[in-house]
C-alpha cells in the first residue's frame, strides 16, 4: 500500500497545493497508521470504525500529546476520504472519531526585569547595536518575526514615532515606537549606512542587516535569542513571539481596550487576542494573592 500513500502525497502537493514540508508531515503520520495495520496483518481497505477507535486509543496509551493525536487522526481522515473518492475503500473509518480536547496554554511572558536587561544590552560594535535595536523594536511594536525582518527603512516615520508593517494577508497597519526604540534607531541607522558604505554594498532598504550587509534569516534571529537567553540566565521560553505576548499583555495590564490591542497586533479575529486577557487575569490573581490580607497564606 506504500504506492497508494505516495500517490496520495503527490495529489496533496500537485492538486491541493500543499507544500513539500506538509506532505512530509502527512507521510510520517500515515506511517504510524501503517505500522499499526502491519501489526494486525491488515491493509488500508480492511480498516473499519472499530479499528480506527482502537488506533486512537493506542495513540493515547503511547502518550502522544493531544495536539499530535488530533493531527494524526485528521490526517488519517483526509487520507481515507481520498481512498473513498478513488474507490480504494468502501468505508470511512475515521468519521466518528472525535478530536481530543486540549487545554489552552497561556503564552509565556517576560518579567519587567528581564525586559530591562534585554533592552539595555551594552553596545560594543555594529552587531550588538543591531541586536539591541531589534529587541527594542520587538517590544515597542509587538511585530511578528517575519514582519520585522521584512521591514524597510522607508517604512519608518521617526518623527511620527511609528512604522508601517505588512502583516498576514498583505494587510498593512501602523505600529508605534517608544522613545527608547527611536533612540536605538537614531544610533543604528547611521551605523548601518556606514557598514554598507565600507562594504560597498547597495542599500536595498531592508532595515535589519547583519555585519555582512545581508538580510537576517529567521534562523539567525532564533540563534541570537538562544545566545542571550543563556547569557542573561533567562530560564523560561524566550523567542520573538514571547516579545509579542509580552507587548500585548503589558497593554492589557494598563487597561488598553482589547480592540486597540487587536489592531496593533494585526489579528483578524478578536478571539485570537482574547488569550492575552487570561494572562492579565492570571497576573491580577497573583497580585491579589500576594497583597490582599485575607488571600495570603499564613507562614508557619
Amino acid at each position: 500500500m506504500n504506492e497508494t500513500v505516495e500517490k496520495y502525497l503527490d495529489y496533496l502537493v500537485k492538486v491541493r497545493g500543499f507544500s513539500e514540508k506538509t506532505a512530509v508531515s502527512y507521510r510520517h503520520d500515515l506511517e504510524i497508521l501503517e505500522d499499526y495495520l502491519k501489526e494486525r496483518k491488515m491493509d488500508f481497505p480492511d480498516m473499519v470504525f472499530e479499528d480506527a477507535r482502537e488506533f486512537s486509543l493506542k495513540l493515547h496509551e503511547e502518550n502522544y500529546k493531544p495536539a499530535s493525536i488530533n493531527r494524526i487522526i485528521s490526517g488519517c481522515r483526509s487520507f481515507y476520504h481520498y481512498l473513498l473518492q478513488n474507490s480504494l475503500t468502501a468505508v470511512q473509518p475515521f468519521t466518528r472519531i472525535s478530536q481530543v480536547k486540549q487545554g489552552r496554554r497561556l503564552p509565556s511572558v517576560l518579567s519587567d526585569s528581564e525586559i530591562e536587561r534585554l533592552l539595555s544590552i551594552p553596545v560594543t560594535d555594529y552587531t550588538s547595536l543591531m541586536e539591541v535595536t531589534m529587541f527594542n523594536l520587538f517590544y515597542s511594536t509587538g511585530c511578528r518575526l517575519q514582519e520585522l525582518l521584512d521591514m524597510k527603512t522607508g517604512d519608518l516615520d521617526i518623527r511620527g514615532r511609528r512604522a508601517l508593517v505588512m502583516g498576514k494577508g498583505s494587510k498593512q497597519r501602523f505600529v508605534f515606537l517608544t522613545e527608547r526604540a527611536v533612540k536605538c534607531l537614531e544610533d543604528y541607522l547611521p551605523a548601518r549606512k556606514q557598514m554598507l558604505d565600507e562594504l560597498r554594498k547597495e542599500d536595498e532598504g531592508i532595515l535589519l542587516l547583519n555585519k555582512k550587509g545581508k538580510k537576517l534569516p529567521s534562523s539567525s534571529v532564533h540563534a541570537i535569542f538562544d545566545r542571550y537567553r543563556d547569557e542573561l540566565g533567562i530560564t523560561k521560553k524566550f523567542t520573538p513571539h514571547v516579545f509579542r505576548h509580552t507587548f500585548a499583555t503589558r497593554l492589557l495590564d494598563k487597561d488598553t481596550d482589547i480592540r486597540v490591542v487587536q489592531a496593533l497586533l494585526g489579528h483578524e479575529n478578536i478571539g485570537t487576542t482574547q488569550i492575552y486577557t487570561h494572562v492579565s487575569g492570571a497576573r491580577l490573581e497573583a497580585v491579589y494573592k500576594n497583597t490582599h490580607p485575607h488571600a495570603r497564606r499564613k507562614k508557619d
